[in-house]
């Protein structure tokens, strides 16, 4: 994909959607309608199928049964980086041998962005998750909440049609966790991505 990623929120239909690990159903018989720009959270006790199923709408796992639709396309066998899906993961998984700045900026790298237009979009995606002037700092260098910001922040350059967060809240204390809940929603709204 060499074309700047939508920045439009799509619907997100799954239909009958299953997921099986040999004998064990992960995913049994999931149905969703998503509306664009709703925010939608998947409720459920540890090992219900919830991080299956987001891997399954952003492509990091193959559904075994039933059709995933992003807008009007069938993506059900769609690899990742056809999409227009980014995932924040409950590690964050940041590079740390990256920079704030690069971690932010990897996608826009991979699909070969010119450095202007990299320098503009990450400095104001930075801006919008509270890092102005933090990316020279290493990842290691960051307290969880400012780790999580810039996993959002390298979720959000691309202007995704779908955001996924999966448990993005888990690993912050209590007073965090309202703080990053309203910026996150704030975020997503204003840039009309659907959040899931």
């Amino acid at each position: 994909m060499t074309e700047p990623m939508g920045s439009q929120a799509a619907p997100v239909r799954l239909e009958h959607v299953t997921k099986r690990f040999g004998a064990t159903a992960a995913v049994d018989d999931v149905s969703l309608d998503i509306r664009p720009g709703e925010l939608v959270t998947l409720l459920g006790p540890s090992g219900c199928g919830k991080t299956t199923t987001l891997r399954m709408v952003a492509g990091l796992e193959t559904a075994s049964g039933g059709r995933i639709f992003i807008g009007e396309a069938d993506v059900t066998r769609l690899p990742p980086n056809a999409r227009d899906v980014t995932m924040m993961f409950q590690s964050y998984a940041l590079f740390p041998h990256l920079s704030v700045f690069e971690n932010v900026a990897y996608g826009l790298r991979v699909l070969r962005r010119p450095d202007r237009e990299v320098r503009e979009a990450v400095e104001a995606v930075l801006a919008l998750v509270g890092m102005t002037g933090m990316g020279e700092r290493q990842p290691s260098a960051l307290s969880g909440g400012q780790q999580q910001r810039v996993a959002l922040a390298r979720s959000l350059v691309m202007h995704p049609k779908v955001l996924l967060l999966d448990e993005p809240l888990s690993n912050l204390d209590a007073k965090l966790r309202q703080e990053m809940r309203f910026r996150i929603k704030e975020l997503v709204t204003r840039m009309g991505i659907k959040e899931v």
